[in-house]
């Protein structure tokens, strides 16, 4: 049972690891697209995004199941627009209270939406909510079945390693940061 447990740890802070830090990549390709050049869109100084990991793994435990199952209308399956549908919704509000503890707790606005049609209080826009969920779509059916066949073929100890070492080097990022 605690093996189980652990491995469940294990797996859920390495998918929280990698979209952290395919967040972090996808928001400095858009800063190169916006013609900005580099620049580190992270509140910490490593390269990685937790708000990414966080809305990753609560996609992850609502809707990965159920990305599974086939609901039909007619002969169509139509499981895959009801997830885009619920990625849209999970990813806008985890945005949303992300941007309102950063701008009340720490007084940080780290994106500003609001020159964006659609807005609300330019922490969330109709465009950028469309952006996740057309990712983490792509993340539910294709990124994920890919990065559980390769957590599958790696041995526990370097799993464990991986997992804890990486997530020991952000907890203390985090630290730094804020104090």
């Amino acid at each position: 049972m605690e093996k189980t447990i652990n491995k469940k740890i294990t797996y859920l802070i390495l998918s929280f690891i990698l979209y952290a830090f395919i967040g972090w990549i996808y928001e400095v390709i858009l800063e190169f697209y916006y013609g900005n050049g580099f620049v580190n869109r992270g509140f910490l100084f490593g390269p990685y995004l937790p708000v990414y990991g966080f809305g990753a793994l609560l996609i992850l435990m609502l809707l990965y199941k159920f990305s599974k199952k086939k609901i039909c209308l007619g002969k169509l399956n139509i499981t895959p627009v009801l997830v885009f549908i619920l990625i849209f919704l999970i990813t806008t509000v985890v945005e949303y209270i992300t941007g309102t503890i950063l701008d009340v707790f720490l007084q940080k606005r780290l994106w500003d939406y609001s020159h964006y049609a659609f807005n609300i209080n330019g922490l969330v826009c109709l465009s950028a909510s469309t952006r996740f969920a057309i990712g983490g779509t792509l993340f539910i059916y294709v990124l994920q079945p890919l990065f559980d066949r390769l957590i599958n073929i790696m041995n526990v100890k370097l799993k464990n390693i991986l997992a804890y070492g990486i997530l020991s080097v952000i907890v203390i990022d985090f630290i730094l940061k804020i104090f």
